[in-house]
């Protein structure tokens, strides 16, 4: 339960100090688990995804709750995805959303200053709420047409709500809850927990299937009279794309796949971008020599309030701003992979079992699940220097050579 009440990097790297960079640690029903943070150790699990791939039982859990979409389907079935998902995400394509990401962002800004000046005597403002349905508002719109209007309405949306349910953390894990999910939902035993899921997984279909059966009967309607697609969104590209594939169905995807690219947009676009912007705005309140030097370079700039991405790419301290957050801050801490067979992983640098003996490989049978620690080799000084524990964008300007 240390591993899970803990910040998981800062109790990784007490164990990198006591036990060395390779390790092995009991898991569930006896279990092992894999720790390194051996570079090319790491490398080579993350180089061979068909040998490493997410495990089996993560890998059903997503698509439970988001449908076969990229995030979860099986390895053959995502490497048919991609190629019908290319088009969607296009630099073209992709810099066409910035108008959006523009308007709803001083869309936020402004709800803000209001609640500043309508409060002389000072304001507390929930910075991850406002971030919350604002990166809503955005990944409905530029990712499947959909408008949440959630910063204007607030959470009544019954697509919002409902997928908010589905992920919601705000329960306390305990060993008995832990414990209740494994086994019940190892032998399909339903739960008051679980039909609450199901519940809300029904809507987000409902909605859905409605949303695509609307683009679908467009973009025909668009073919028919010879007009150019005036949709723009993620959603309707794919649909678009999957479409023009329809007469080779080995690369076409179903529509049960177009529907979870849906809840796969949501989950991959929304709580992580807002947390991610929350993270930059706590770090430049601890750091105001950092926001001083980025306010000046945002308004010597000249840019106004709705920059182009290629604006944007004009501005260095900004990008390495974004780096160093995403750096100390990283929205996914840690990523696990478990070997589908037998495997030997080569290390860069030797290390001693509790035997004293020296290895220069890992060995690892098959279903043993290898942890790669995202954010403990984000923060280790063997990686970024002395300073890597410090939130310093400059570093970015001279990298470290690995």
């Amino acid at each position: 339960m240390s591993f899970i009440k803990a910040q998981n990097s800062n109790l990784w790297e007490e164990w990198v100090e006591k036990y060395g960079k390779t390790f092995r640690y009991h898991s569930w029903f006896g279990s092992y688990h894999l720790g390194t943070m051996d570079m090319r150790a790491i490398n080579y699990v993350l180089s061979n995804s068909t040998m490493f791939p997410k495990s089996e039982r993560n890998r059903k859990a997503l698509a439970r709750v988001l449908g076969p979409g990229l995030l979860s389907a099986e390895l053959h079935a995502h490497k048919r995805q991609i190629p019908t998902q290319n088009p969607s995400f296009g630099p073209a394509q992709i810099r066409g959303l910035a108008p959006t990401f523009c308007e709803k962002s001083n869309q936020l800004r402004d709800i803000w200053l209001d609640l500043i000046s309508g409060n002389p005597e000072g304001v507390t403002i929930d910075v991850l709420q406002g971030l919350g349905r604002a990166t809503l508002d955005i990944i409905g719109t530029t990712g499947f047409g959909y408008e949440f209007n959630s910063l204007q309405d607030g959470d009544e949306d019954e697509l919002a709500k409902a997928f908010a349910k589905i992920f919601d953390s705000e329960e306390e894990l305990t060993r008995f809850k832990i414990l209740k999910s494994v086994i019940c939902g190892g032998l399909g035993i339903p739960t008051e927990e679980s039909r609450r899921l199901e519940n809300n997984i029904a809507i987000t279909k409902r909605i859905g299937k409605r949303i695509i059966e609307d683009k679908k009967v467009l973009l025909i309607q668009e073919e028919k009279e010879g007009a150019a697609s005036s949709a723009r969104d993620l959603l309707s590209l794919l649909i678009k794309s999957n479409m023009a594939q329809s007469t080779n169905s080995d690369q076409s995807m179903s529509d049960e796949e177009v529907l979870g690219q849906i809840s796969t947009f949501l989950a991959a676009g929304h709580e992580t971008t807002s947390t991610s912007t929350a993270w930059a705005l706590y770090a430049l309140t601890l750091h105001p020599t950092v926001q001083t030097k980025l306010r000046q370079e945002l308004l010597t700039s000249g840019l106004g309030d709705s920059p182009s991405m290629a604006d944007l790419e004009k501005l260095p301290y900004l990008d390495n701003v974004v780096h160093e957050v995403l750096r100390v801050h990283p929205a996914a801490p840690m990523v696990a992979r478990q070997a589908v067979q037998d495997a030997v992983i080569p290390v860069g640098e030797s290390y001693k079992d509790v035997y004293g003996i020296s290895h220069n490989e890992i060995r690892v049978q098959k279903w043993d699940t290898v942890m790669v620690p995202i954010k403990a080799m984000n923060r280790s000084k063997d990686v970024w220097g002395d300073d890597a524990l410090d939130f310093r964008p400059e570093r970015w300007d001279d990298l470290p050579h690995w």
